[in-house]
């Protein structure tokens, strides 16, 4: 019966990473990280199955563990975090670097299964598969929730209740995992059990929410591609409407402009608004209104007229809520700093 469960709870864990992960196609790339840490958390419960039900005892049996890196976790928590909540962060080439050690982790796992290379008789294997990946996902998680909660704080915010709810749920699931683990490496105490119900209870609650949220578990990428539910706008329409109140009304101009103040505006659901800009202009929101902001400072930086004032004052006058943000927009942009932009440009 035990093992039915956890069965179960492997095959739900892992349709909804798969749902997860899919989203990188489309608007909601901060997901796919979480559906990395989903994936690894649906085979640390398909060991467990694996344990009780005497799979691992069978002959020429797959072995499970190798799925289990957990130096997948830490750097996918940062990410995440980085996407949840910085408003500029987008990932590049280089940011695959913090996962090396995972890499190197399955290489060396991956010779030794077919070698008689046995890794454990080394001193620096406990500190790969245990140390390091438990002392990472507690400072990333610690980087997640200090940043938590001080966004929560200041209320920038746009989520529903129901997005809000599940990351909080992984967040705190992972956080008394790590917790536990600590206790299993340090103290002695193994009641990996708790384990089990935290992964069984995380899984068949993430589910309830999908339902709630009325989303399908596998998500196709065609879903995004169309209209994302609204089939009664013209999509043309309502973005011809969205790119002439965003010009006429200049509401660019408003530092940290909430997409809720937009679809206000315009009297259209957040979500469309959000699929308009991802499926036409390529876009997330926040870098969609940046280019607005960009274009307007490089028309007053270039014009000849404000050369009194300092480019950070044109920056704040065309919406950028600080220097670090604006410089960091510009350059993701352009590739070069604003100085150095416009001194090439003459």
């Amino acid at each position: 019966m035990l093992e039915n469960i956890y069965l179960i709870g492997t095959a739900l864990g892992i349709l909804i990473s798969i749902s997860l992960m899919l989203q990188a196609f489309a608007i909601k790339k901060a997901n796919f990280f979480i559906g990395l840490i989903t994936l690894i958390l649906s085979f640390e419960l398909l060991f467990s199955w694996a344990a009780h039900s005497g799979y691992n005892n069978m002959q020429g049996h797959f072995p499970i563990p190798i799925l289990l890196n957990y130096l997948v976790i830490p750097p996918s928590i940062w990410y995440f975090t980085q996407y949840h909540q910085d408003d500029i962060f987008s990932f590049r080439a280089l940011h695959l670097l913090l996962y090396l050690p995972a890499i190197i982790l399955t290489s060396i796992e991956l010779y030794a299964l077919f070698t008689d290379f046995r890794p454990s008789n080394y001193a620096f294997w406990p500190i790969l598969i245990d140390y390091l990946p438990l002392f990472g996902s507690m400072a990333a998680l610690t980087h997640f929730w200090v940043t938590f909660v001080k966004r929560s704080k200041a209320k920038k915010s746009t989520k529903t209740w129901l997005v809000h709810i599940r990351v909080v749920s992984m967040m705190a699931a992972l956080s008394l995992i790590s917790l536990m683990w600590l206790l299993f490496s340090f103290i002695g105490w193994q009641q990996f059990y708790l384990v089990e119900l935290i992964l069984v209870t995380l899984f068949f609650g993430l589910s309830l929410l999908n339902f709630l949220e009325n989303t399908s578990f596998i998500a196709p990428i065609q879903k995004a591609e169309r209209n994302a539910g609204f089939p009664h706008y013209d999509d043309q329409q309502q973005l011809r409407n969205l790119e002439k109140t965003m010009e006429e009304q200049r509401l660019y101009l408003t530092p940290n402009l909430p997409l809720k103040e937009v679809a206000a505006n315009l009297g259209l659901p957040q979500r469309y608004i959000s699929y308009l800009i991802n499926q036409y202009h390529h876009r997330n929101y926040k870098e969609f209104v940046n280019e607005y902001r960009i274009a307007t400072f490089l028309k007053k930086a270039q014009s000849g007229q404000e050369d009194h004032k300092t480019l950070l004052a044109l920056a704040l006058e065309s919406g950028f809520s600080s220097k670090s943000t604006f410089n960091q927009v510009f350059k993701n942009r352009h590739g070069k700093s604003p100085s150095e932009y416009l001194a090439a440009s003459g």
